[in-house]
């Protein structure tokens, strides 16, 4: 008989600690359920969260004035398509002539001139969007000087040069998470005429923040 004494040892085995083993498997199973239910937690507030929060989206110009205009306007317009407020809302835009051959510099760092705006907050669905318009001008290493409309003109004309209109926008929603925006554009006959080519970098500099 002894090929059943293994057999009665864990049978003993189990009937003496049987108390333990089942408290044991219900530790194991409470905590696999908080697991699972705190995942799931996570997954509403993400979901809350991108319910709710702010959406900045802008609009770009479809052409620049080129008469009756003592500099050239370029208008962006910012919108709130979200539920809740944008705040500390700033950004950085570039509206430029660019010959060429000449990539735009999509730089804004120190030492590269930019405009800076600040609207603070923005308020979802407002009846009209916040417009930000700035000269089209020549930005060199100091201070950037206007491009006199006639001159601009004939460039453009001439398929000589073309304009560039480019930012970057951060905002914080209701919940403090940090957001960013990027956009690029151009006009003139050196693009429309299928040298795309010219805006390669500013159609990859379009972009969004992936939260």
């Amino acid at each position: 008989m002894r090929f059943l004494k293994p057999f009665v040892l864990l049978t003993q085995f189990v009937f003496r600690y049987f108390k333990g083993i089942l408290e044991t498997i219900a530790v194991v199973a409470g905590v696999a359920v908080l697991v699972v239910y705190a995942l799931q937690l996570n997954v509403m507030q993400h979901q809350l969260r991108l319910d709710q929060r702010a959406w900045i989206g802008f609009t770009l110009p479809s052409n620049f004035p080129l008469e009756g205009v003592v500099t050239t306007p370029a208008t962006l317009q910012i919108t709130n398509f979200g539920k809740t407020a944008a705040r500390e809302v700033n950004g950085d835009v570039v509206a430029t002539e660019l010959m060429k051959g000449e990539d735009p510099d999509l730089d804004f760092s120190i030492g590269h001139p930019h405009n800076r705006f600040y609207p603070g907050v923005i308020f979802p669905n407002s009846n009209s969007p916040l417009a930000i318009t700035i000269p089209v001008q020549r930005y060199g290493a100091k201070t950037p000087t206007p491009i006199p409309p006639s001159e601009l003109r004939q460039d453009l004309e001439s398929e000589k040069g073309y304009i560039i209109f480019y930012g970057h926008i951060a905002y914080k929603d209701i919940f403090g998470k940090e957001h960013w925006t990027n956009f690029c554009t151009g006009s003139g006959k050196a693009i429309e005429h299928g040298t795309f080519d010219i805006l390669r970098k500013c159609i990859q500099y379009n972009d969004v923040d992936h939260d």
